[in-house]
Parts: C-alpha cells; structure tokens; sequence
C-alpha cells in the first residue's frame, strides 16, 4: 500500500516536472527556433554582464549596422570582451541569440522530456504490480479455499 502510494505520487511530480520544463522551455525554445530558421551566423563580441539582472549583452555587426541585443542568460565561461557565436534574422537583424544561449534551452527542454518519459515507465511499473498483486493474492485465497 505505503509503496503504491509513493509510486503515484513520483507519477505526479515527474509529470508536473516534465510539463513544467518542456512547456515552458519549449515555448520560449520555439522563438529561438524561428530566427534560426532564416538565420546567419556572425560573431558578436560581449559587452557587459549584468549579474544583477541576469542579462548579458552582446553586439555584433550585420550590414555595417551596429546591433546590440540583451539576452536573459549568464554563461560562467564568458567574459566581457569574448568572442561568441550570435545567429541573427536575416529578416530583422536585430532578432538574435547566442549559441550557448540555445543549448541551455535545448538542455532542460530535453530534461523535461526524460521527466515524462520516467513518468510513463512508472505508470507501467505500477500497473505491472497491481496485475501481479491481484494475482499472488487470488492464489493465496483460492489455496486458502482449498485447505478448508
């Protein structure tokens, strides 16, 4: 009983847990999937990391034109003055990303898949138990019969 019940309630978080990431990191993901679609790559150059905020702003150059784009994401491996890789829309240059940027997003997107994958192997494993339970339990009642 006490283990059925700790069965159900990892299917309820690893579900939450997985929806929560592959909703939500899906969902601003997809945005940076459509500038990728029309998308070039250059380099841009870090200009400043606002650990308060949690920004970081890169610039690059597209056409002569000087763009700067301030992306929600903080990479420990860069600092101001490096180098990255921005991909750009063609469309509208001043819609951009940075690579590492994407494979954070890429990264818990997945993890949110892996959650609800665990989810759906515990909904296996928990009706597996309940059909051999029922069945261990009509032996012992059926032999219980028997001895009577």
């Amino acid at each position: 009983m006490i283990q059925n019940l700790r069965i159900k309630y990892a299917i309820i978080a690893s579900l939450l847990i997985g929806f929560m990431f592959t909703i939500s990191f899906g969902l601003y993901g997809y945005t940076y999937y459509e500038i990728y679609l029309h998308s070039e790559p250059v380099y841009g150059i870090v200009e400043n990391i606002d650990l308060d905020k949690g920004t970081t702003t890169i610039s690059y150059i597209k056409d002569e034109y000087k763009y700067k784009n301030t992306v929600h994401f903080i990479d420990s491996g860069l600092k101001t003055g490096d180098k990255t890789t921005v991909y750009y829309d063609v469309r509208d240059p001043s819609k951009s990303f940075i690579y590492e940027q994407a494979t954070i997003l890429l990264f818990f997107f997945g993890v949110g898949i892996i959650f609800i994958i665990i989810s759906i192997l515990l909904i296996f494993i928990k009706t597996y138990k309940e059909k051999n339970g029922s069945k261990k339990a009509n032996k012992k009642r059926n032999k219980k019969r028997r001895v009577k």
